[in-house]
């Protein structure tokens, strides 16, 4: 590729006669994409914890536990990209919907590793998870549930 066409390349992305523009890695762009991470990691680990105790398939559980592994890595960064986008659209929103997002999201941050450290004994010991971790997983969905609603009320209004 001649070094012209290698530096428009860099300044975005080419296709044809379409020129797309070069990805953005602002708080803006990048609490969006985390979210889903998040959105899709717990309920498929809930999910996957209840299919294994149901069906006693370990991959299942073991599957589950990585899931959440991953969730409560990305949410914290989730969280500070959220804190850090809120700066610039802070006066165009609704203050109370933002604040009840911005805190619940912080929330369910710490609550995830705190679910993560819980299920990290669970899968130390190779066991399955109990009625009670399954109790606290289920709250944490609703709350899940009502954090997306709670930012889709935002974005969509």
């Amino acid at each position: 590729m001649p070094l012209l066409q290698t530096l428009a390349c860099s300044a975005g992305i080419s296709i044809g006669m379409l020129t797309l523009p070069p990805p953005s890695f602002s708080a803006q762009d990048i609490h969006p994409i985390l979210v889903n991470f998040t959105a899709a990691l717990i309920p498929a680990s809930v999910a996957s914890d209840m299919l294994g105790k149901i069906f006693r398939k370990q991959s299942l559980t073991h599957a589950a536990w990585w899931m959440l592994v991953y969730a409560a890595v990305v949410t914290p960064f989730t969280a500070l990209a959220g804190w850090f986008w809120k700066q610039s659209v802070e006066a165009m929103l609704p203050p109370d919907i933002l604040t009840l997002h911005q805190w619940l999201g912080t929330s369910l941050g710490v609550l995830f590793l705190f679910l993560a450290g819980w299920r990290f004994t669970i899968h130390r010991k190779d066991q399955k998870p109990t009625g009670s971790y399954f109790f606290l997983a289920f709250l944490t969905l609703v709350a899940l549930v009502y954090q997306g609603s709670l930012g889709g009320k935002m974005v969509f209004p």
